[in-house]
């Protein structure tokens, strides 16, 4: 059966190939040495940042194309499918770490699931681009991997330190950008709230209405805060997360369409091709062929 490959240790191994929870490398590295990996469709079961400060390309997430500048930084999510096309001169870092790494040095269990830019029901939150902060930024990478590979007592709490501050600067970039203002902050925080159960659950909850219940609020609260910060309604989120399950599954595996309907709780297989086409315009066999 064909699968999307996945990724684990072997992007979480350190220079002297002992599996980390935290790894930096610098582009070039990867691009010289292992960009056949990474240039075909995959997935991690870490988090990964992609910062780059030098050339140009194409990053594919999902179903989704950008075409990266220096200044670009890429926030990628467990799960998330990926694969790049880069000319042989683009450079920048890349960080790879697991979520034990920076939760458990925090009180907060759930830090990494708000953050604005780590969603996987809105790809457009993955990447921001930082030119007005960009030595900031680069300086902090450069911190990191200076304590990572230059240092010879390193130190993983001033790396957690450096991450948290990278991660702050650019939530507080995220809402300066995007014309968040302070009454917005907590709606948006409750959004992020139910992405994230949406995200956990999206295989069996299908309705606003169970979502509404484990936030302790009324589903037509949910689905206006949803409208305002999202632009769509809690139910097409929802919707929205399904579907982009299903595009991976049809383009990525060689699972029947029965198959991954049964995978996605569907009742039956027509259903599901009734869904599907209903948002997509065609059947699920037809879009595996396109």
């Amino acid at each position: 059966m064909k699968k999307i490959p996945r990724f684990n240790s072997c992007d979480l191994l350190n220079q002297e190939d002992l599996t980390q929870d935290f790894v930096i490398f610098d582009l070039q590295q990867i691009l010289t040495q292992r960009n056949n990996i990474a240039s075909v469709p995959h997935k991690h079961l870490f988090y990964q940042l992609l910062f780059i400060t030098k050339g140009e390309g194409k990053h594919f997430i999902d179903f989704q194309t950008y075409h990266v500048k220096k200044g670009d930084l890429f926030f990628l999510n467990p799960g998330q499918v990926h694969k790049w096309d880069f000319n042989s001169s683009t450079n920048g870092f890349i960080i790879n770490f697991t979520e034990d790494f920076i939760s458990s040095f925090l009180s907060d269990n759930h830090f990494l699931d708000l953050l604005p830019f780590f969603s996987n029901t809105s790809n457009q939150d993955s990447i921001l681009n930082i030119d007005n902060h960009y030595s900031t930024i680069l300086n902090i990478f450069d911190k990191i991997n200076f304590e990572i590979h230059l240092q010879k007592d390193t130190d993983l709490n001033l790396v957690r330190v450096y991450l948290l501050e990278l991660f702050l600067l650019c939530k507080k970039h995220y809402f300066h950008t995007d014309n968040f203002s302070y009454n917005q902050l907590q709606p948006s925080n409750l959004v992020k709230q139910f992405e994230f159960l949406v995200e956990k659950h999206f295989y069996k909850l299908r309705f606003p209405k169970e979502y509404a219940e484990l936030l302790c609020v009324t589903p037509n609260y949910l689905n206006s805060i949803c409208q305002k910060i999202r632009g769509q309604s809690a139910g097409e989120l929802i919707r929205s997360r399904i579907l982009l399950e299903s595009k991976r599954l049809l383009v990525n595996t060689d699972l029947s369409a029965s198959e991954i309907a049964y995978k996605l709780s569907f009742k039956d297989n027509s259903y599901f091709s009734r869904f599907f086409k209903k948002h997509t315009g065609i059947a699920p066999d037809e879009y595996r062929k396109s």
